[in-house]
């Protein structure tokens, strides 16, 4: 077996353990978000109008927030968009006054605050949520490149190097567009959490849970990062593999 190879499998290994790590982060986020959904907030107000107040309190009477629809929810979810100084609810949150729903729009609030502040690179955060998907085609498109060239010329060849070379492509902007985006959700994070927190509508036992629901959303951030850095070496390795099986026929 060469070199090569065993890199790409201990690189497939490593992707694999991440996305297992990512998805018990989920599930623990997930597990918060149901204990959560059985609590309604102090005052059983609607999620826009703590927005609103979350906003004003802060010096933030230019930001407008605004309900997406059911079907837009699916593609937009919660999102900030810099340009329209929007803040985007997403149907689920919006119907739901919850401490998930409220830490969902204190974090977006987050981001409404840095724009405010001058902070650069925050479209990214709304560019990676609609671009989240990107991860989900990348390994395929090896699996395309595959069978074109068992169809085309019944081995491996320059099909499959095509293909890995316009997954590699992704990868990079993927990589590069989510580590951007980590950093200032993050940032966001921190600065939702502090937000409620500051609220004091909390109990003691609810601040606990609401700490520990934004350390998931941070370290999704973090893990997705990773994956697509791994992802981006995979490629890599993948070209140089095909590469060098194309050389020596």
């Amino acid at each position: 077996m060469s070199p090569l190879l065993i890199v790409l499998f201990v690189v497939l290994g490593v992707l694999f353990l991440v996305s297992i790590v990512a998805s018990f982060i989920k599930w623990n986020a997930r597990r918060v978000t149901a204990w959560f959904s059985l609590k309604k907030l102090e005052i059983n107000k609607p999620i826009l109008d703590y927005a609103r107040l979350i906003l004003d309190e802060n010096g933030l009477e230019d930001v407008e927030v605004k309900k997406v629809g059911f079907f837009a929810s699916m593609f937009v979810g919660n999102t900030y968009s810099p340009s329209k100084k929007l803040i985007r609810v997403s149907w689920g949150t919006a119907l739901r006054p919850t401490p998930t729903s409220l830490a969902a729009v204190c974090q977006l609030v987050g981001l409404a605050k840095m724009h405010a502040e001058g902070k650069k690179g925050l479209r990214m955060v709304e560019f990676n949520r609609w671009f989240g998907w990107v991860p989900m085609l990348l390994l395929p498109l090896v699996l395309v490149g595959l069978i074109v060239d068992l169809v085309v010329s019944g081995s491996i060849g320059t099909y499959i190097i095509i293909f890995s070379a316009i997954g590699l492509g992704l990868a990079l902007i993927y990589f590069i567009l989510s580590a951007v985006a980590a950093s200032k959700y993050i940032a966001s994070c921190k600065i939702g959490q502090q937000l409620i927190l500051d609220m004091g509508i909390l109990q003691e036992k609810e601040e606990r849970k609401i700490k520990s629901l934004f350390s998931a959303w941070k370290q999704l951030a973090v893990l997705n990062v990773f994956i697509a850095l791994f992802e981006v070496i995979y490629f890599v390795l993948r070209i140089l593999l095909s590469g060098t099986k194309l050389f020596r026929r």
